[in-house]
């Protein structure tokens, strides 16, 4: 088991003199931190079938042309 840094046992002490309610927040950021770290990622039922539909769409061939390409950087830049 790796030790804990310097710099985060800084932290954690400075975060033991937060509100509870904020001490609460910064453990769900952290054990959500640790499930990515340690558990695969569940699709939501929407990104599923996003997911398939982008599938689909690709098996047949469909994909942005050069110039949807093109617009779509020069709306939103490179």
């Amino acid at each position: 088991m790796n030790a804990i840094t310097k710099r985060l046992r800084k932290a954690l002490e400075a975060v033991q003199t937060w509100p509870v309610e904020r001490q609460d927040a910064a453990a769900e950021v952290l054990e959500r931190m640790n499930s990515l770290a340690t558990a695969p990622y569940k699709l939501s039922a929407e990104e599923r079938a996003d997911l398939e539909e982008a599938l689909a769409e690709a098996r047949r061939g469909e994909f942005a042309s050069d110039a949807d390409v093109r617009a779509m950087f020069a709306r939103h830049g490179q």
